[in-house]
Parts: C-alpha cells; sequence; structure tokens
C-alpha cells in the first residue's frame, strides 16, 4: 500500500475568525534533521483561539500540539535513526522562540 499523498488539515485564512477542513498535500521530508509525523490528535491552544478571534491576522494550518507516529524520514537519515525512530509515537509543540526579545532572553 503506497503512503497517502494528501492529507487533512484545518486552514485559517488571513484575518478570518474561523477555519475549513481542506485536503492539502503531503510535504516532503527536506532534510535529514527533519521526519514527517502522522498526527493522530492535535490540540486546540489558547493561541489558535486567540488566531480564530482574529487577534493574530495568522493564516495557515492550526494544531501545531500534536502527537502522532513518525511515518517517515529522509532518505539519507542513518540506518540508527531509522530502527530509532521509524514507526515512534511521539508529541510535539513546534513553537519555537525568536531568541532575539526579551521574553527569549528571559527564558520564558
Amino acid at each position: 500500500m503506497s503512503p497517502p499523498k494528501t492529507m487533512k488539515a484545518y486552514v485559517v485564512e488571513p484575518n478570518a475568525t474561523t477555519g475549513n477542513v481542506i485536503e492539502i498535500p503531503v510535504p516532503s521530508v527536506p532534510s535529514v534533521n527533519h521526519a514527517l509525523i502522522r498526527v493522530l490528535r492535535a490540540g486546540i491552544c489558547n493561541t489558535d483561539l486567540e488566531i480564530l478571534q482574529g487577534y493574530m491576522g495568522f493564516s495557515g494550518v492550526l494544531g501545531h500540539e500534536f502527537v502522532g507516529i513518525v511515518d517517515s524520514l529522509h532518505e539519507d537519515a542513518p540506518p540508527s535513526l531509522q530502527t530509532q525512530w521509524l514507526n515512534k509515537r511521539v508529541c510535539g509543540d513546534i513553537n519555537l522562540g525568536c531568541q532575539n526579545c526579551g521574553i527569549c532572553d528571559d527564558s520564558l
């Protein structure tokens, strides 16, 4: 069975107060430092609610707090990483600080 070519995503347009579940292409794994995660569940956090209330002007896919399974790694990933991570359950919060502001400087 071949992997799916599309996936469902909850997408918000700029300055919208609601989103839509649509089919989008499954992304490729861009480098050996990345993995493709099959998301099983995604949480809605306060930031997502603020986006839907129009406070942030964000557009894109919501659901950055998630649990899932490592579906694939980059083709150049070492076999040890394939063994260690493929089909493993993972969770994540992909919020990364800018490392340039006062909040990041205070490690918050």
